[in-house]
């Protein structure tokens, strides 16, 4: 069988292989490079609502839980305290609750996960554990073959060694110019 035969063959395969994961990292690294604009994994839940507790010394952890649970069903009640100003400051689970008693006035915020980017973002960084590192490992390699083995599938004017080498120079430059410049 001739190599470039080969060649097509693996690339086809490989590249059938790995197109879901591809999508995958493309997705979530586009996240991820936009972690500085946002958070990718949460997105954080601000819920102002109204209560109807007085000012007092101290209040019962049930009352206090009663009136989260009334704003938010599944958020887990910590514990709470009365700081200086009277204001109650209550710990949930991924946030916290400030209660004014005065005016009636509370917000809730919390981190909530962002369901399929969180999961796309744990992939992406390769935090699932040693199994999870190697399957990424063998994808980079798989990736790698098919960048380099699509480079002599083609050939004729629209191959490598007419259309193709310059292309790929200048996909070299892109990223050397951006290290000369920010590095």
């Amino acid at each position: 069988m001739k190599i470039r035969k080969l060649l097509r063959i693996l690339h086809r395969d490989f590249g059938y292989f790995i197109v879901a994961m591809t999508i995958v990292y493309a997705v979530s690294g586009i996240y991820l490079n936009h972690r500085h604009d946002f958070n990718p994994d949460y997105k954080i839940i601000i819920t102002d609502f109204t209560h109807n507790l007085q000012p007092q010394q101290s209040y019962p952890d049930d009352e206090i839980q009663e009136i989260v649970e009334s704003v938010q069903p599944d958020v887990v009640y910590k514990k709470h305290y009365v700081d200086n100003d009277g204001d109650i400051k209550v710990f949930i689970a991924n946030g916290e609750v400030i209660l004014f008693p005065g005016s009636g006035e509370g917000r809730m915020r919390y981190l909530q996960r962002r369901p399929l980017v969180f999961s796309m973002n744990k992939l992406h960084r390769a935090t699932l554990g040693t199994a999870w590192k190697w399957v990424s490992d063998a994808m980079a390699v798989i990736l790698l073959f098919v960048a380099v083995s699509g480079l002599f599938i083609l050939k004729g004017k629209r191959g490598f060694k007419r259309w193709g080498w310059w292309l790929t120079v200048a996909g070299f430059i892109v990223p050397l110019i951006f290290v000369i410049l920010y590095l």
